[in-house]
């Protein structure tokens, strides 16, 4: 097994990949998403605790969302993940502003922040009954939703920052001004030049659509749209395909996805559920091959990469799989993409999107020979590993089968690991040699 995946690892096209792998680490760019992300971990591990309180709540007390307990516990989650967007526009700023020299870092992050809400969630006005005006924010647009838009902004405004101080368009200060000031100063124009761009663009995107859409949604919609008609087994392929690919661009794969099937996939539940009702047979739907994408740990099926990563040598990949595991048991795989990372990490890109769809091709074979019960609970929550596939079908053969799938997900991620692995440890063995000089 070993002398496979040394020659694996060996083959002229993961050479190549790991190649490019190092070519990305190595941009500016790049790292600085990487260390954006991380920079977000304590955040992502308090809003997975979070869910996990609140779905154990739901099934052992019967908990549900607009109940004041549920709602009560749930809030950290919405001011943590549920602002995931708007918390990594500043982290990606700050350290990308860090990156290429520029000296107002802590302003980058704040003109990053402001930009990022004028385009993806504009105030509303509202006026209520006694004549006062309500200004409100739509948090659901500063989300892991409003990721890619945080990624985009972060990087750009930093560049245009950039641009601007080095073409000398910055209020001149004396020298003997503290550099606190100084810098406070200096990216007044910068940040202003930043506003005027991104909310011009908001405001344009706004125009054209009546109102209808922001940047945010904007690429939701434009990438969602054509998935809606590719609804057939093969179709399940690129929808299952664009739905990791999105992720590893920073685009939250299951909101671009689930929002073009969504109405299919109610309708093919209630279906199934009418059915079950009247003691007719169940018939099958290919959008039921979407549970294929989360059967095992979230986004991905992660759950055997943490795994495997609880005994690695690699100090990252040992910590992040350790504070991964039991939220990923959760299918909350949110610690999972964003600590090891699989977002721009074209080596685990691959095994990403390879296990999803191995699994979708025995999940149809399963369906087709009634080797487990097709799907009539609709359940739109996140519940632990093997729990969903029960509730759902309400047959045990389908968590079987969710358990069977482990070894051939763990098998399928193994040798891209090992590749993985073995870069983070040449990695950290430069750095603690730089440390120690």
């Amino acid at each position: 097994m070993n002398n496979k995946l040394e020659q694996f690892a060996n083959s002229g096209f993961m050479k190549k990949l790991q190649e490019w792998s190092v070519k990305l680490s190595q941009s500016p760019a790049f790292g600085t998403i990487s260390q954006g992300m991380g920079g977000t971990m304590g955040l992502i591990m308090i809003g997975a605790v979070v869910q996990i309180i609140c779905a154990v709540g739901s099934i052992a007390f019967g908990w549900k969302a607009g109940e004041p307990i549920y709602d009560a516990l749930y809030m950290p989650y919405e001011l943590t993940m549920g602002l995931l967007g708007l918390f990594m526009s500043f982290t990606l700023s700050y350290n990308y502003a860090k990156r290429l020299g520029v000296k107002a870092t802590i302003q980058s992050g704040f003109t990053s922040m402001v930009c990022f809400i004028l385009v993806c969630s504009p105030l509303i006005s509202t006026t209520t009954e006694s004549g006062n005006v309500i200004r409100s924010l739509n948090i659901s647009s500063l989300g892991a939703n409003g990721i890619f838009c945080a990624i985009l902004i972060g990087l750009v405004s930093v560049r245009i920052s950039k641009f601007a101080i080095d073409h000398n368009w910055i209020i001149r200060m004396p020298d003997v001004v503290p550099e606190g000031i100084l810098n406070s100063f200096n990216s007044i124009i910068p940040s202003g030049l930043n506003i005027i761009i991104w909310y011009g663009l908001g405001i344009a995107i706004s125009y054209f659509t009546k109102g209808a859409m922001t940047l945010g949604t904007l690429v939701t919609t434009v990438i969602a749209t054509p998935l809606s008609y590719l609804v057939s087994p093969l179709g399940m392929v690129v929808i299952i395909i664009v739905f990791c690919l999105s992720w590893f661009f920073g685009i939250h794969g299951g909101s671009v996805v689930f929002t073009a099937i969504m109405p299919l996939y109610i309708a093919a539940y209630a279906t199934n559920a009418e059915l079950a009702v009247a003691g007719k047979e169940l018939v099958f739907n290919p959008i039921f091959l979407y549970g294929a994408v989360s059967i095992l740990g979230g986004s991905g099926n992660t759950l055997p990469l943490c795994v495997m990563g609880l005994k690695s040598k690699s100090k990252q990949i040992s910590a992040v799989s350790k504070a991964a595991l039991v939220p990923g048991l959760f299918n909350i795989n949110e610690p999972a993409i964003f600590g090891f990372p699989i977002m721009y990490n074209p080596i685990l890109l691959i095994p990403f999107t390879l296990n999803s769809l191995v699994v979708m091709g025995f999940m149809y074979v399963a369906y087709k020979f009634g080797l487990m019960s097709l799907p009539q609970v609709l359940i739109m929550t996140t519940l632990p590993v093997g729990i969903q596939s029960l509730m759902s079908t309400l047959d045990w053969r389908n968590v079987v089968f969710a358990l069977l799938m482990f070894p051939v997900v763990y098998l399928i991620y193994l040798p891209f690991f090992k590749i993985y692995e073995k870069q983070c440890i040449a990695k950290e063995a430069t750095e603690e040699v730089e440390v120690s000089e």
